[in-house]
């Protein structure tokens, strides 16, 4: 690759298979956060792209292209984004949530509406380790590693809602936490091309990236591999734009999107509503 490109992405496991390499990539810098301000760099044009939410393409201040050549996704149960309550779903008044994923959050809105007829209130959680907490929260949603390393006690937390298995069940899709986006205006060169052949590498890698990445990350290695191999999806297709204009709309129908921008890929397609 003859240009330089600064790519964003994530910290969490999930984000492994489409990143793990791209480091040793001549010409590749990558950075990595948490997914609430991976679109950062790319606003103040210090990245080319980063693996961000997807509800950050219409609150964003600048026009994005969404690079569809790979996502985080699932097509039911994610068991990584998970409400933990210490009251049945449908009685849960306040939701304390970790702030990670803007997209987590707004989906959590949608679904208590569409299951339950309200949105609970959302309160910052100030830590994610509720079992030491003095005085646990009623509702916690939890994203990404910490469900695993610092899952809340269940004999306290007796009731669990897995947000994407309650999205497939209402909606038939599957959904989409985080894909690749840049600004409209970017010249990305062959940086698509390479960020979706690392993808395509890694799908036979599922173990070599458990074995090398699982235990930093708090997971047992075998837990690892079922997450990143069978759980975790990590195209972006037909469906999976679909889904992600549903979840648009339905932010929109809620009030969490001011205005709705048209879905805008890197080719110069646009897609969904104006």
């Amino acid at each position: 690759m003859s240009s330089e490109f600064t790519v964003a992405a994530v910290s969490f496991l999930n984000a492994r298979p489409l990143i793990d390499g791209l480091d040793g990539e001549d010409g590749i810098h990558l950075i990595s956060d948490d997914p609430s301000r991976r679109l950062d760099p790319v606003l103040a044009d210090r990245a080319a792209v980063a693996l961000s939410p997807v509800i950050d393409f219409q609150v964003s201040p600048t026009d994005l292209d969404i690079v569809p050549v790979g996502a985080i996704g699932c097509d039911g149960c994610t068991l990584t984004v998970r409400v933990f309550s210490r009251t049945a779903m449908e009685a849960v008044t306040c939701v304390h949530t970790d702030g990670d994923s803007h997209t987590s959050v707004a989906l959590l809105s949608v679904v208590f509406q569409e299951l339950y007829q309200r949105v609970p209130e959302i309160r910052n959680l100030v830590s994610a380790d509720v079992n030491g907490s003095a005085a646990p929260p009623e509702s916690v949603l939890l994203i990404g590693d910490k469900v695993v390393r610092n899952q809340p006690d269940p004999t306290l937390y007796l009731h669990q809602l897995d947000l994407g298995e309650a999205w497939r069940a209402m909606t038939g899709l599957p959904f989409v936490f985080a894909c690749w986006m840049a600004r409209a205006d970017r010249d990305l060169g062959d940086l698509p091309g390479l960020l979706g052949r690392c993808r395509d590498r890694n799908r036979g890698r599922t173990e070599e990236i458990a074995a090398s990445h699982a235990a930093p990350s708090g997971w047992p290695e075998e837990l690892a591999v079922e997450y990143l191999g069978k759980i975790l999806h990590y195209d972006l297709g037909p469906r999976e734009l679909e889904a992600i204009d549903l979840f648009w709309s339905k932010c929109h129908d809620l009030g969490l999107i001011e205005r709705l921008r048209p879905m805008k890929l890197h080719n110069g397609i646009a897609l969904g509503r104006g």
